[in-house]
Parts: C-alpha cells; sequence; structure tokens
C-alpha cells in the first residue's frame, strides 16, 4: 500500500513539474497605439486584430519586439495573411501592411513588408531581437481578418526548425514549399534571403546525393538552385562566383533560360526562364556563423548592348530630326512658291491691261489748243477728231480699289478689279457722260 502511495505521489509531482516548466503558447494582439516587448518565451502567436475581434480595425498602429535572448536566434512563420488589396507592383507604405525588421525598436530598416497578397512565408533574425509593426488606413470598406504570425527561438549554433543538415559541414538546408505552385527565380532568391540564407551552391558529390535523397523524401521533383549564366551566356556559376564543375550534368541551355533547377528525378541541373517558370526553391545558411548574402548577377553583354544601343538611339535621334527639319523646310518653300497673292497685299504684282474703248455715243468736242496724247495711223481717226487712240496701255495694281484711269486728256475712265481668290480677276469700266 505504501509503495501504491508513492507511486502515485511521485506521478502527482511529475505532472506538476511538467506544468511548471512547459511554456504555454501565448497570442499576442494588437494594442493600438502601444508596442509590446516580448521576452522569456521560445514560442508564441501574433495576430494584427485586436483582442477579442476576427476582424482589424482602421486606423491601427501596434507594434511588437521579440526578444529571443541571448545566443539564440528567431524564426517567423507567416501563416495567414488575409489584407486590404494592394497592387503586387507598389510599395506597401499607403497600405495596409506588416513591416518585419531585423533589430529591435530602434532599427528603421525592414528585412520585408506584408501587403495585399505577399507572403514571404519564413523570416530568420540575424540576432537576437526582431521587430514587426502593424499599420491599416482608412479606406477599409471591407472586412479582413489580417495576420497571423508564429515565431520560435532557437539556438545560433544549430539549424532552425525545420531547416537540416545534410551533411558533416556546416551548413544548413530546406526545400521550401510553400507557395505549394512555385515562385520565379527572383523571388527564390528573395524568400531564402529573408531566411538569410541563399538559394543552394552544390558543388560536391556528398551535397548532391543528401540533398537528392532528402528531395525524394518530401516528394519534391525540382527546385531553384543558385546557379545561372545571367552573367555571360554559356558560362555557368553559382552565387557565390564559383564555376560549375564539369561533373554534373546539365540540359535545356539556351538564351532565354538562365537560371538552373535541379531535378531530383533525372539527377540533372535544367536551365529555365528565371522570370517566367514557377517552381519551389532550396535555400542554405550557415549554421554556425552569419551567412554572406550574395547578390543577384548582372548580364554583362546585355550591359554592353544597351550602351551600344542608347548611343545609336542618340545618332538615330539627331539624324531623323535633321532630315525632317529639311522636309519642313523644302514643304515651306513650296507651299509658298504656288501659294496665288491674296487682294489688296503690297507684293501685288502690277498687270498692264490693254484696253479698246468702244466708239462714243455722243458727239466729241473739238479742242484744238490740245494735243492729242499720241498720234495714229488710222484714217478713221485724224488730228481734228478727239476720239481717243484705238488702244492704251493702262497700268493698274490688283487691288479692290476704284482708282481713276486717264485714258487721254479728254476722258476719264474708271476702272474696278473684282477678286475672287483663286479666279482670274475681272474688270469692270464706266466713264462719266459728258
Amino acid at each position: 500500500m505504501l509503495i501504491i502511495m508513492s507511486m502515485l505521489q511521485l506521478q502527482i509531482l511529475f505532472i506538476l513539474f511538467l506544468n511548471f516548466t512547459s511554456v504555454k503558447c501565448v497570442t499576442h494582439y494588437c494594442q493600438n497605439g502601444i508596442t509590446q516587448t516580448i521576452n522569456g518565451e521560445t514560442n508564441g502567436t501574433i495576430r494584427t486584430v485586436l483582442s477579442g475581434k476576427n476582424v482589424y480595425d482602421n486606423n491601427l498602429n501596434c507594434g511588437w519586439v521579440i526578444d529571443g535572448g541571448v545566443g539564440k536566434l528567431i524564426q517567423l512563420s507567416i501563416t495567414h495573411v488575409n489584407l486590404q488589396l494592394a497592387p503586387s507592383y507598389s510599395s506597401c507604405g499607403s497600405y495596409d501592411h506588416l513591416s518585419i525588421i531585423d533589430g529591435d525598436a530602434t532599427v528603421t530598416k525592414a528585412i520585408t513588408s506584408i501587403c495585399g497578397e505577399r507572403n514571404p512565408y519564413e523570416v530568420l533574425s540575424s540576432g537576437r531581437y526582431l521587430y514587426l509593426k502593424f499599420y491599416s488606413n482608412d479606406k477599409n470598406f471591407y472586412e479582413h481578418t489580417g495576420i497571423t504570425v508564429n515565431f520560435q527561438v532557437f539556438n545560433e549554433n544549430e539549424c532552425p526548425p525545420d531547416w537540416t543538415n545534410l551533411t558533416t559541414t556546416d551548413q544548413c538546408y530546406r526545400i521550401r514549399q510553400s507557395p505549394v505552385a512555385g515562385v520565379d527565380w527572383n523571388s527564390a532568391y528573395d524568400n531564402c534571403m529573408f531566411s538569410q540564407a541563399n538559394l543552394a551552391i552544390i558543388n560536391h558529390h556528398q551535397v548532391f546525393d543528401n540533398l537528392r535523397a532528402h528531395a525524394q523524401n518530401v516528394s519534391v521533383g525540382s527546385a531553384w538552385i543558385g546557379l545561372t549564366d545571367i552573367e555571360t551566356e554559356g558560362k555557368f556559376k553559382w552565387l557565390d562566383d564559383t564555376y560549375l564543375a564539369n561533373w554534373i550534368r546539365t540540359e535545356g541551355n539556351n538564351d532565354d533560360s538562365d537560371c538552373a533547377i535541379f531535378n531530383f528525378n533525372t539527377q540533372k541541373f535544367q536551365f529555365k526562364e528565371c522570370e517566367r517558370d514557377k517552381h519551389l526553391a532550396v535555400c542554405q545558411r550557415n549554421k554556425v556563423n552569419k551567412t554572406s548574402i550574395f547578390s543577384i548577377p548582372v548580364e554583362k553583354e546585355k550591359e554592353k548592348t544597351e550602351v551600344i544601343s542608347l548611343r545609336w538611339q542618340i545618332i538615330l535621334g539627331i539624324s531623323g530630326g535633321v532630315i525632317i527639319v529639311i522636309i519642313c523646310f523644302a514643304l515651306y518653300c513650296k507651299f509658298h512658291r504656288k501659294r496665288p497673292t491674296s487682294p489688296g497685299s503690297e507684293s501685288s504684282t502690277s498687270h498692264r491691261l490693254r484696253y479698246q474703248p468702244q466708239e462714243p455715243s455722243y458727239n466729241h468736242q473739238h479742242f484744238p489748243d490740245r494735243t492729242p496724247r499720241r498720234e495714229t495711223n488710222n484714217p478713221q481717226y485724224n488730228r481734228t477728231n478727239d476720239a481717243p487712240p484705238p488702244y492704251a496701255d493702262v497700268p493698274f495694281n490688283n487691288t479692290n480699289s476704284r482708282p481713276a484711269v486717264h485714258i487721254n486728256p479728254q476722258i476719264n475712265l474708271n476702272v474696278t478689279v473684282n477678286s475672287n481668290g483663286d479666279q482670274p480677276p475681272s474688270y469692270t469700266f464706266s466713264a462719266p457722260t459728258v
């Protein structure tokens, strides 16, 4: 009986010890206008809604500083995102968003921001702190449930949760299986960077074989790796600027396919279009020391081609401008050469009118003391007859005025010029009655 009692007491003490030592997973809600500090917790949950609500309100501004402690790092897993719509090409600043900052509240530069449908799925700290800031504007006409983030603290000299050490080296690997549909190569690069990691660099047989076996265990057929020929077509280089080993087989390389996937089924590296094809990704980070993030390579030939192309664009632009000016000048000259002179202008051309007057219907008076304007050989007219000569050269200007034209000393003749645009001018004559 005493033995049974002692065993029961031991069980009770053991249960009490477990309850005392275990840390419950606490959910931390948004407290508007307040930045909460979370320390002493190995795991927990953060929700961007007020306590007791399932949807977040407008005009929220709250934050959380997670302190993992000395020698610790923090892993965030973003499990749910439901926010105000935001274009994929826009920055998150003016939309509802959660900024994730690698450091405490004094740091301002974010690792990434979550808005719209963007989701990095995992973020790792480089030190003991992570700072999360949530902001909502006043333009929400629909209800949104916000963001749910799980955090977990781990030792800085260990692989993060869900990562694996495939070899005896100090590298940790993870095949990121979210999103299930995969991402393009650049997004895969960014997702690894959010985890303080690079796309995997596979330059040893052991890494190649162990990674292929691990992928088959988790039922993954292919994934992006850190191998490209972006910099120079046909020269395959890893992100750390080392070249591809000769023992690795490749296929599918062409001008448009510059980024490699590891096909775990065929055991080959296949080249795909970096921005078009979508696959999962294999990330790699140091187990002990801080990981150096390698930059995306830049296409050298493309830079040279762009410089040459810009030079030709400038030359062609100047040449085209000169040609256009010459054509416009030629058309201008041609137009003004054919353009009829408008009536009444100072540049009107002086015409000579050949006018033969009709025989006057009145009796002419003889003025012997006056000399006729000019002689004529026509016997019908003589010096005793003051009738006008058969023809007179009458100068006039092509205007709409009514000038008095003197045929001879005895007759005043009025000439009216009627002009109508491009039509030939017509003339009207009248003489006063004597």
